[in-house]
């Protein structure tokens, strides 16, 4: 029985030595003053958006300027402030053994830069959220011309068209194809979204922003069967946002009708191989459509 109470005792006494040490260290701890800040981000795009040096100033700005006591740094408050800046997705504020302040930061991975009808452009994220641009840095990603509204609080209906820019957005950078072959995509009010290509002079006709793999693999199989066939110059319009089908518009001459069937591109295929050919001229003006083969 006293042998337990000894041991219990020695415990008592160890536990209360632990917890002595811990307090003495975070108290030294505390008095000690901050000798840095570093800032690091983490992001998925090439390019840093963050301003760095901005953000050590807002660091300091908000108490954690090096050489003030550690004790005296509210880390919650200089968090919650950087938090107000878009383009942190997520961050992680710590002091390292050598009381350098480390600010670990994700950035926002920005999808689409939108212009709108005054000419004013803003970035948008995966979730169509809005981020201001930058102006040392452009983002190598789709660009979408006409849109209605300067406001960062939309309409309803300028809503539901930025959410059919960050579906179209999405789609596009997730595919290496048609994120090369996507030089902008203009919003028409009347007719949607027409997307300009990098190759060719075309108007390629999305409408909304639903099913959006299936216009494209019609629009793929367009390029196989067809495009590769005439040459570039031979079409000025292609619409593939009826179901089943492509409907295109010969360059100065009525529309064609051609039916393709729906033909998923294989992973990591290069964008579809184009030859430019000569055009046989016809003196006749009836329309020809292009049969399922």
């Amino acid at each position: 029985m006293i042998k337990k109470k000894v041991i219990l005792f020695v415990w008592v006494l160890l536990g209360f030595g632990i917890f002595t040490l811990l307090f003495i260290g975070a108290k030294a701890k505390g008095e000690k003053t901050c000798q840095d800040i570093n800032v690091e981000v983490t992001l998925k795009a090439k390019q840093v958006f963050i301003d760095v040096k901005g953000i050590k100033q807002s660091i300091a700005d908000a108490g954690g300027k090096p050489g003030t006591p550690i004790s005296q740094i509210n880390l919650r408050s200089i968090e919650s402030r950087l938090r107000q800046n878009p383009w942190i997705k997520d961050l992680k504020l710590y002091f390292d053994n050598n009381q350098v302040l480390q600010a670990s930061l994700e950035e926002s991975d920005p999808v689409a830069r939108v212009f709108t009808v005054s000419g004013k452009s803003f970035y948008i994220d995966s979730g169509a959220n809005y981020l201001p641009t930058n102006k040392d840095i452009v983002a190598r990603i789709p660009v979408f011309t006409g849109f209605p509204s300067d406001k960062k609080t939309l309409s309803r209906p300028d809503s539901a068209v930025l959410i059919g820019v960050k579906n179209i957005a999405n789609y596009i950078v997730n595919d290496t194809l048609w994120n090369d072959f996507t030089a902008q995509i203009n919003i028409n009010p009347a007719t949607g979204f027409e997307l300009m290509p990098t190759i060719g002079d075309q108007v390629i006709r999305l409408g909304n922003a639903e099913n959006l793999a299936e216009k494209f693999n019609r629009l793929y199989s367009f390029y196989r069967q067809v495009i590769s066939r005439t040459g570039l110059e031979a079409f000025k319009e292609i619409n593939v946002e009826y179901a089943g089908q492509v409907v295109a518009i010969r360059t100065g001459s009525q529309p064609v009708v051609p039916v393709t069937p729906v033909l998923q591109p294989p992973a990591h295929k290069p964008p579809p191989s184009v030859q430019k050919k000569a055009v046989k001229k016809t003196t006749t003006t009836k329309k020809k459509t292009t049969k399922n083969r």
